[in-house]
């Protein structure tokens, strides 16, 4: 695998951008999946960031302290030490800066308008730009060309330029005064004024006429990919056809902590939290197979092997490779299954038996620190999904003294039509037995 980028993540719905507040890691060393790697401030807190990927830390891009845009490269990582990744790191970066640059174009004068003159046009948004409409009943005082009613069978001259730029920005010529020439209408009447000027609406309810001040509208119209229609009519299909219910477990995750702690510090061992979920799933859904199914119209299928699927996001959406027979894999087998099956999907090489089919559904957003519960649509015809959130720290009673305890919410989403409200509980209460006494995954 060639060198690959860290961004800086978005950690709350409403986060554009972020102070890379520490980085606890240094250049040179060895990342694993999972690992906290920073910290990041965001507009609602200070969270640590876990990486989503393993590798050697290269070359730290974002130094501490510094602010950046969600999306911007933080990190050069490699997967194996020895690795080439300098001319990688220009060539992204470069094309970073690229996409940041703004576009100059040249305006060139006509018939006495405003001398040559070049302007710069923003880079095209990321993605759809609401545009504000505000309507006055006066035009704004400040605005030079602001004058009164707008007579719109008024005669007036205007260069052809003029008509253009008018034309462009949806303005009313009608309503604009030549100040320059002060009989004709030149562009360089027009550059002050907001796209949109001197139009008017009708507010139906009051017959009120006025101005309209539109904000001028930026967006960029995004074609659908293969890989998101399909998950538009997959999502809509579990949405609006299943009638699904949801139940959330808070488990504590000392134990399991420590487990793959020392399971990590021996050599050659890695195993992440989401290998734990998939284990501990599998042996719940072996204990309770009546979960391990899916709807198939006039019958409940129930499968016999535990076939694991898990969410992963690419560029295009989301995928679920699967980890087959999960139950009857250790820690380590799951983790290098996971790793081959993420790695895979990056690079859209998944074979269609490794993503088609599987029994049940995990998506975890643990890693993202925000993330304090959620609940997940359903993969149909699955019966069944869990959401893994973030791990918190809260305050416990424990043999009458205060203990400090670590805790993480998982929420089951489930098919009515094939689970029913106890068997959800009597699975998610088996999950969280094997989650608290990890050992049994050691089995």
């Amino acid at each position: 695998m060639p060198a690959f980028t860290l961004t800086l993540p978005s950690l709350s719905p409403t986060m554009n951008s972020g102070n890379l507040t520490e980085w606890k890691v240094a250049e040179g060393a060895f990342i694993e999946s999972g690992q906290v790697i920073a910290s990041i401030g965001t507009d609602k807190s200070t969270v640590d960031y876990e990486s989503l990927d393993e590798g050697y830390l290269k070359k730290i891009i974002l130094p501490a302290g510094s602010d950046a845009e969600v999306g911007k490269i933080i990190a050069i990582l490699t997967e194996e030490e020895g690795e080439e990744w300098e001319t990688f790191m220009q060539e992204q970066l470069d094309a970073e800066a690229a996409a940041a640059a703004p576009v100059e174009e040249e305006v060139s004068a006509e018939d006495g308008d405003a001398p040559k003159a070049v302007t710069k046009a923003a880079p095209a948004a990321a993605g759809p730009v609401i545009a504000a409409y505000v309507p006055t009943v006066d035009p704004p005082k400040e605005v030079a060309g602001a004058i009164g009613a707008v007579d719109n069978n008024k005669k007036f001259k205007a260069s052809g330029k003029a008509r253009k730029i008018a034309e462009q920005r949806d303005i009313n010529l009608a309503a604009v005064e030549p100040k320059t020439t002060g009989s004709r209408i030149v562009a360089e009447d027009l550059a002050n004024l907001p796209d949109g000027y001197g139009k008017t609406f009708a507010d139906r309810s009051t017959g009120l006429v006025g101005y309209v001040n539109r904000a001028k509208e930026s967006f960029q119209d995004v074609p659908l990919t293969q890989m998101r229609k399909a998950i538009t009519d997959r999502m809509i299909t579990a949405c609006s056809g299943v009638p699904a219910f949801y139940i959330t477990v808070a488990v504590e995750m000392d134990k399991l902590q420590d487990v793959r702690a020392q399971l990590n510090s021996m050599e050659g061992t890695r195993v992440s939290v989401n290998d734990f979920m998939v284990k501990a799933c599998a042996l719940a859904l072996r204990k309770h197979p009546e979960c391990n199914a899916a709807y198939q119209g006039d019958v409940i299928r129930q499968f016999n092997d535990v076939d694991i699927s898990v969410a992963v996001a690419i560029p295009d959406g989301l995928i679920t490779p699967i980890v087959r027979s999960a139950d009857t894999k250790g820690l380590t087998a799951i983790g290098k299954d996971v790793k081959q099956l993420v790695g895979k999907a990056r690079t859209n090489t998944l074979s269609p038996d490794e993503y088609q089919g599987g029994s049940f559904t995990i998506s975890n957003l643990g890693m993202f620190g925000a993330v304090d519960s959620f609940s997940a649509i359903l993969n149909p015809p699955q019966a069944a999904i869990l959401a893994v959130a973030g791990t918190s720290k809260i305050l416990k009673m424990v043999d009458g003294a205060v203990k400090e305890v670590s805790v993480c919410k998982l929420n089951l989403t489930a098919d009515h039509r094939v689970i029913d409200g106890a068997l959800a509980a009597e699975f998610m209460n088996s999950l969280k037995q094997l989650i608290e006494a990890p050992a049994q995954l050691l089995l």
